[in-house]
């Protein structure tokens, strides 16, 4: 069954923040579906690119394997491995405003699990509502690291 699921909201962060929180993988199991996270790979800019998760898929465990891509404004994931043969991916996209930081967050999941359709997608809602409360509270409480921004500042490159 395919889903697809598209939630906007804000949070009380700076753009730099809410990259900083996405790429803070060992803390995924605190605010998403992941019960393990563990960086495989980085990119250049020490942004994790490849990220070994076991995924809670209503219930049982799924091992996945995701491929992150970063740009200016939309970190982006694609599920390359599944236990379970699930495929998809998604993407945050961030966007500074007045006072917040607008992000819209995107994904697209096919699973095998045999589910009647409406109640899968009420299902998939829920779960997602419940991923970005989470990702909202941890966006805006964790502190800033001492080296804020290392993910997401070119010169940082130059200092390795």
């Amino acid at each position: 069954m395919r889903t697809k699921i598209d939630i906007h909201f804000t949070v009380d962060a700076t753009p730099a923040h809410v990259f900083e929180a996405l790429a803070n993988v060992d803390m995924l199991p605190e605010w998403s579906a992941y019960q393990d996270a563990r960086v495989a790979t980085r990119d250049k800019n020490q942004r994790p690119t490849k990220i070994y998760v076991t995924a809670d898929v209503h219930g049982s465990s799924d091992l996945q394997v995701l491929e992150w891509h970063w740009t200016e404004d939309r970190v982006t994931w694609q599920i390359i491995d599944s236990s379970r043969g699930i495929r998809g991916g998604g993407w945050f996209e961030v966007a500074e405003s007045d006072e917040e930081t607008q992000v819209w967050y995107h994904s697209e999941l096919q699973t095998k699990i045999p589910l009647p359709g409406l109640l899968m997608k009420r299902t998939q809602q829920r779960w997602h509502e419940t991923i970005v409360e989470n990702f909202i509270e941890f966006a805006e409480t964790v502190p800033e690291p001492d080296d804020y921004g290392t993910y997401l500042d070119p010169a940082y490159t130059d200092q390795v």
